[in-house]
């Protein structure tokens, strides 16, 4: 085992993930040595859990690019960006920096979006 914090729900993960793995072997085992027609089920569990899982990976992701410390470098980035491409656009000679400087304010108001939703959720 490593040496990592654990995080809220660490050892329920554990469990019902060995869990799992060790019913899906048995059956794994019973499909290989006396009937082959299980193999299919084997598949389609193994497939199905990959799924869910990839689902929450993705969603905790997600939730971690919310986090206080990424939106405040986004929004530093994003500040940067918009000082920039406003210096270049009101000069009025590049009409890139004033279209970039739109898709810049419609993600930042995206993030903002996706930032209300989630804490919304959250019930922060």
């Amino acid at each position: 085992m490593t040496n990592k914090p654990a995080y809220p729900g660490r050892d329920q993960l554990d469990t019902a993930n060995q869990r799992f793995r060790r019913a899906l072997a048995r059956l794994n085992r019973e499909a290989i040595r006396h009937d082959n027609k299980l193999l299919p089920e084997v598949e389609r569990l193994a497939l199905k859990a990959a799924e869910v899982l990839n689902g929450i990976a993705q969603e905790a992701e997600n939730a971690e690019g919310l986090s206080q410390r990424h939106q405040a470098a986004l929004k530093r980035e994003e500040d940067r960006m918009r000082a920039t491409l406003k210096k270049l656009s009101h000069s009025g000679q590049n009409e890139r920096a004033a279209n970039l400087l739109q898709q810049v304010e419609e993600m930042s108001a995206r993030r903002l979006g996706r930032l209300a939703e989630f804490q919304g959720r959250d019930g922060a």
